[in-house]
């Protein structure tokens, strides 16, 4: 009886040691928030558009780079 006494009294006080909540330290004026780098974004895929023509009766399509604003493909019969 005594060991199980002593024992779930020891669990309280693990129980209560992990309870103490913790004070932050306030930050003062002469603290300077750090410096933030801009950076440009650039996306991770390439974005594209399609672009169809009709040229001799036969219907065409050529990829275009709205990415790198560069055609990817020649005209393609479809």
């Amino acid at each position: 009886m005594k060991k199980r006494l002593i024992a779930f009294l020891l669990i309280c006080l693990m129980a209560l040691s992990f309870a103490i909540p913790a004070m932050a330290a306030e930050a003062t004026a002469t603290q300077q928030p750090c410096e933030v780098e801009t950076q440009e974004t650039t996306p991770f895929t390439e974005m594209t558009q399609l672009h169809f023509r009709n040229y001799g009766g036969v219907i065409q399509m050529r990829v275009w780079s709205i990415t790198n604003g560069r055609w990817l493909t020649d005209w393609i019969s479809a």
